[in-house]
């Protein structure tokens, strides 16, 4: 998986086709500022979230946390924001959540934490394409099926582990078992209905191996692993 191309791919797929989801990736967007705004406060019954233009947060709430964000896709009434400093169990490896707007950035949902509504008037100020990813998701993708973003074992086995896919094709992974972060490239092969090879290399001793899923519904299914589930941080 090179790092200018999509992370995923079909088996079928041209040299024309790759060309064309490549340029999709190599621009990255400024949003309008009544479309996918986060920045501002945002409110809800126990929770207030506060996004600054540098990519700064803070959650203040029943849940206090804070740090900064990156931006890994960014589409339609969606964006994909991957959050630094929101679990610190995970040796810094970021978590990411999946924002859906209104027409006008007056609500947002924010992953599991639930719908927030917007504290004030939205302003021209949006985030600087600075926290942008370099090889940002531009086209629409449906995130139940799709492999990009934050997953975690939640039960079949004795360690919770989180991985991270990252629209560039590189991967974050801790292991509760080990207590540290691995690092590395993975690349995407689709095949029939929504059954993917995954190939894992690892950046510490090189090493690969594929894995074959199913991704439906927010799960990831492992061939010959069923009882293990892997389940998105939406």
């Amino acid at each position: 998986m090179t790092s200018s191309t999509t992370t995923e791919e079909s088996s079928s797929s041209s040299s024309t086709e790759t060309t064309q989801i490549s340029e999709s990736h190599s621009e990255i967007p400024v949003p309008i500022e009544t479309r996918r705004n986060i920045v501002g406060t945002w409110k809800q019954e126990n929770q207030t979230l506060t996004v600054q233009s540098d990519g700064t947060w803070q959650l203040t709430g029943e849940i206090n946390s804070s740090g900064t964000l990156t931006v890994a896709a960014d589409f339609e009434d969606t964006q994909l924001l991957k959050l630094y400093g929101f679990n610190e169990n995970i040796d810094g490896i970021g978590t990411y959540f999946i924002a859906n707007f209104n027409q006008d950035s007056t609500k947002m949902g924010f992953g599991y934490l639930g719908q927030f509504n917007r504290l004030g008037n939205v302003t021209e100020v949006n985030l600087s394409t600075d926290v942008f990813q370099n090889d940002i998701q531009t086209t629409p993708v449906d995130f139940n099926t799709t492999i990009l973003g934050t997953w975690t074992i939640k039960e079949g086995t004795e360690f919770h582990n989180t991985w991270n896919y990252n629209p560039d094709g590189t991967f974050e992974t801790f292991s509760q078992g080990r207590g540290q972060a691995m690092t590395g490239e993975y690349r995407v092969k689709q095949l029939n209905g929504n059954w993917v090879d995954v190939t894992y290399t690892f950046d510490e001793d090189g090493q690969s191996y594929t894995s074959l899923y199913l991704i439906e519904n927010g799960m990831m299914i492992e061939n010959h692993f069923e009882d293990i589930k892997i389940v998105r941080n939406v």
